[in-house]
């Protein structure tokens, strides 16, 4: 009772309610997209896609992962989940990458608590997402958990959390989240593929 009250009263509950609209949406306009596509455009996505993949040797995509997983997380996973439905084990592939983006994430809230020792730099990241430090210095472990969760940058989260000084034992329970959602957007893409 007294955790609702303080949701409700320091706007977590519409700022959960926001992130949950915007997933809905992201989602929604994905399979519109893919849908005209495919109805009335009449192109495969599938196929360019898969086209486009087999031409990149792996260590290039694994490498291009680690570094968007590590460094801001620049491109959405789902496009690597995506990739790895088709190697020869999907499913191994994505615990994968479900685990280098866990990884990802601890190695990232690590460059923040090294860059927090700098105060001209913790300070520009703290102004540069300043709704994020809000956010993490009021609700802490459920920021972590929904940045692991939904499409909210995760390696930044972590890196804002080193920064700021969330304790780290904080982040690696709750970012391990992160690889459900992993295996949760797998079992959607696989289904869409």
């Amino acid at each position: 009772m007294v955790y609702h009250r303080y949701f409700k009263s320091s706007g977590f509950y519409f700022f959960l309610g926001k992130i949950i609209l915007k997933l809905l949406a992201i989602v929604a306009g994905i399979v519109a997209i893919y849908q005209l596509v495919q109805n009335f455009v009449h192109i495969n996505i599938k196929e360019y896609f898969f086209l486009l993949t087999e031409k990149l040797h792996p260590a290039i995509v694994w490498t291009t992962f680690i570094i968007s997983e590590t460094f801001l997380g620049l491109i959405p996973p789902d496009l690597f989940i995506a990739w790895g439905h088709q190697t020869q084990h999907p499913w191994l592939t994505t615990t994968f990458l479900a685990l280098i983006s866990y990884a990802g994430g601890i190695m990232a809230y690590g460059i923040g608590y090294f860059l927090s020792k700098n105060k001209a730099v913790k300070n520009y990241f703290e102004n540069k997402h300043q709704k994020l430090t809000i956010f993490l210095r009021r609700w802490g472990g459920f920021f972590i958990l929904m940045a692991a969760l939904f499409p909210l940058p995760f390696s930044v989260a972590t890196l804002i959390a080193g920064m700021v000084g969330y304790p780290l034992r904080g982040v690696i329970v709750f970012g391990l989240a992160r690889i459900a959602r992993f295996y949760l957007y797998a079992a959607v893409i696989l289904g869409l593929l």
